[in-house]
């Protein structure tokens, strides 16, 4: 899978043409590897309309969160808590929904630029990496789940 073998760094950087983000991609691969055979933004990486993308990040409170994403059932109360006293975050994992443009499938490019997008308001700590996504996504009661593993 594309995604699976490419090189990308999230940032704080919000991305408003799938076009610029692209060339952003593409030359984050020449850089990398010295060639950009690897990053297909055309194949179709998953043939949903709807995909909820997983992943780990610290926010400062609920207003972090944009209108498409909620926290897991496990983190679900942890705005109820005091944050971090050292930085006043909370580190919680979020689910966010993705809607495929053309309502059927998505292509690299629109789900890494809308995922990238996703987490541009967030701090994902040293962990900014993108390392991948689960294969095949997960059905949940009907919904389909897919982890954004990022490392450091």
């Amino acid at each position: 899978m594309t995604l699976n073998n490419i090189a990308w760094s999230f940032s704080d950087e919000k991305y408003t043409s799938q076009e610029e983000f692209n060339k952003e991609v593409t030359q984050c691969q020449i850089d990398i590897f010295k060639n950009d055979d690897k990053w297909k933004p055309e194949e179709i990486c998953f043939e949903l309309a709807e995909i909820n993308i997983c992943y780990e990040a610290w926010v400062k409170g609920p207003e972090d969160l944009l209108e498409n994403e909620t926290l897991i059932d496990d983190d679900k109360d942890a705005f109820e808590e005091e944050p971090d006293e050292d930085d006043g975050y909370y580190q919680v994992e979020i689910n966010a929904n993705l809607k495929a443009d053309n309502g059927k499938n998505f292509s690299a490019l629109e789900f890494l630029f809308k995922a990238h997008n996703t987490q541009a308001n967030k701090d994902l700590g040293d962990h900014v990496f993108f390392e991948g996504t689960d294969e095949k996504p997960e059905i949940i009661d009907g919904k389909a789940y897919c982890y954004i593993a990022c490392g450091s």
